[in-house]
């Protein structure tokens, strides 16, 4: 089987940007138009893209809701969305106003564990995802800012009892940095928690791909991408850039 590539968008002040292990403190901008971007996505046929909040990711509250609210009504791909859920009534309008087809939990899975059992209870495992950030071998919540005194495992762990199904992770570290993902830990919570995995941050090229999907066997089948696609590492996308050109349907977003 193939891995799902999930092309990521993160969103701060309305604008996509390009994030690295810092966020706010070395944001790049990449469109101005986060809708354009989605558009341009589609047109290149992913089959779902990856949407943060970052502004909420920090805050705790969704502060770009009416512009993700706007990308949901331009295309007919799933969505999955994360930054700033913390709370019932937030989720519960994320995924009934919105129509997201997930939901990313971070800091509230570790805040309040009861809302993970909440959620699954009330929309079913298959409705939420568990974001697993880490930074030198200990969970980070709060957009990165602040750890949690749990190990990755036991964390994860602790999510799987409680009903989740699968896990984002992503090595803080390799954020926007184009070094790599981190196989071994993906291998490690695969081997030991017996959970699927979505892998995000670090990814280069091709060859990244191909080393995930040699994890099929410990429960990796899908991975985030962002600065690798925006920044055309793909064989495939010179032959994009060459339609694009000629595509006068959009505003299409800068890319290098």
């Amino acid at each position: 089987m193939g891995i799902l590539i999930i092309p990521a968008i993160d969103i701060i002040d309305g604008k996509c940007v390009k994030k690295f292990e810092g966020l706010f403190e070395t944001t790049e901008y990449y469109s101005e138009s986060p809708i354009n971007t989605v558009k341009l996505l589609r047109k290149e046929n992913f089959k779902t893209i990856h949407i943060t909040d970052l502004d909420g990711a920090v805050r705790g509250d969704m502060k770009n809701f009416e512009v993700i609210k706007q990308i949901t009504r331009c295309i007919d791909i799933p969505i999955q969305l994360g930054g700033g859920i913390r709370d019932y009534d937030t989720a519960k309008k994320v995924i009934e106003e919105l129509g997201v087809y997930r939901i990313v939990i971070g800091t509230a899975a570790i805040a309040n564990p009861k809302l993970i059992k909440d959620l699954i209870k009330n929309f079913g495992p298959s409705k939420i995802i568990i974001g697993i950030d880490e930074k030198n071998d200990k969970v980070m919540r709060d957009g990165w800012i602040n750890s949690f005194p749990c190990t990755i495992l036991d964390f994860a762990q602790l999510m799987k009892d409680f009903g989740v199904k699968r896990i984002i992770y992503q090595d803080i570290g390799r954020v926007g940095s184009l070094k790599g993902p981190n196989l071994e830990r993906l291998k490690e919570i695969g081997d030991k928690i017996k959970i699927k995995l979505t892998s995000a941050g670090g990814i280069r090229d091709f060859r990244d791909l191909k080393s995930l999907q040699g994890l099929e066997g410990f429960g990796v089948d899908s991975v985030v991408v962002s600065r690798a696609l925006y920044e055309n590492k793909f064989p495939c996308q010179n032959i994009w850039r060459e339609v694009e050109r000629t595509d006068t349907s959009l505003d299409l977003p800068s890319v290098n």
